[in-house]
């Protein structure tokens, strides 16, 4: 069984070594740089204490950030109502959102290796015009989660149905789009 993410360790979500190791901001130029992206509304699946909910905030007109953790999602309203951000909505679920509306990103950060299971995630993401997803690089290293947990663009790509379009290196990580096969 895949490990989680601890609730207490929430102080290294926001720290200065990981926006050193994965900046926030790489994320929102690889995003914003999607050919044809809409930016009505995005989904942040794993959204934790909102790491990235905020910078999509900025770009998208509606963020809805699902979180598993009762007590990550309370960090997060707590932030949201501090920094006075009125788009984002906060979802606390384990399964996928049931929803009947279009999506332009679903965003995948460093949660996918936390799922036993991320394919009923990314079948529901298929509503999305794009996915994208920020994993961990699945090579050995000092930190990150287990290496045998670590998920790949190309496995993500095989049980997804959508193609990669873009992938972009980090130090740690990795970002890749994925889009609906036509």
């Amino acid at each position: 069984m895949p490990h989680k993410f601890d609730p207490n360790r929430a102080h290294v979500l926001e720290s200065d070594w990981r926006k050193r190791v994965f900046p926030p901001e790489k994320v929102i130029e690889f995003i914003e740089s999607l050919e044809g992206l809409k930016k009505n509304v995005a989904f942040d699946i794993g959204a934790g204490t909102g790491y990235l909910t905020l910078p999509l905030a900025k770009v998208f007109k509606k963020v809805y950030a699902v979180e598993i953790s009762t007590q990550m999602a309370e960090k997060l309203r707590k932030r949201l109502e501090e920094e006075k951000v009125l788009n984002v909505g906060v979802i606390v679920s384990e399964n996928p959102p049931k929803i009947d509306f279009e999506i332009n990103l679903a965003l995948f950060s460093n949660v996918l290796h936390e799922m036993e299971d991320f394919s009923e995630y990314l079948e529901w993401a298929r509503r999305a015009d794009y996915i994208v997803v920020a994993e961990w690089k699945k090579e050995e290293m000092e930190f990150g989660p287990p290496l045998d947990e670590r998920v790949s663009p190309e496995e993500i790509e095989a049980v997804s149905g959508f193609k990669i379009v873009k992938v972009e290196e980090m130090p740690f990580h990795y970002l890749a789009a994925l889009k609906r096969k036509i």
